[in-house]
């Protein structure tokens, strides 16, 4: 009985694996003949005997178009990302404390405008007499109005 054909399961083997690495980074999945042989476990002269190379070279150059960035690229991204956002955060917390400034010396302002003394605005306020309990007060209030 003669050998089974191996282009049949050969194309199937190397279309799955393009599949699978086009989506993937250059170095995680580098996409050349040679490359996918040795992944796959065939001789590259196979695969450019069956004419796989140049499909091989397409999604190479889609992966390439595609220019998902590799894990290491994507560590140093993401430190100067975090570097940015934290300026970021910081700028804005600055601008936030410079308003409240603004708005507790605009109420000063007003509070020694109105003869307020603004050294008073700071004091805790006082604690509310519980000696007495107040619990039917509110309806007196109501049956009141």
């Amino acid at each position: 009985m003669p050998r089974p054909r191996l282009e049949k399961e050969l194309r199937k083997t190397v279309r799955e694996y393009l599949a699978i690495a086009e989506n993937l980074s250059v170095e995680e999945a580098p996409l050349n003949t040679s490359a996918v042989a040795l992944q796959l476990g065939y001789d590259r002269k196979t695969l450019k005997k069956y004419g796989l190379d140049a499909e091989i070279a397409e999604v190479a150059e889609r992966q390439a178009r595609k220019g998902k960035p590799s894990p290491k690229e994507l560590e140093r991204r993401s430190d100067s990302d975090l570097l940015r956002q934290r300026h970021e955060e910081i700028t804005a917390m600055r601008q936030r404390c410079e308003e409240l400034i603004a708005r507790v010396c605009l109420a000063e302002g007003n509070a020694q405008r109105l003869g307020i003394d603004p050294i008073e605005l700071w004091q805790p306020l006082p604690v509310p007499d519980r000696s007495v309990s107040r619990a039917g007060q509110t309806r007196r209030l109501r049956e009141r109005y």
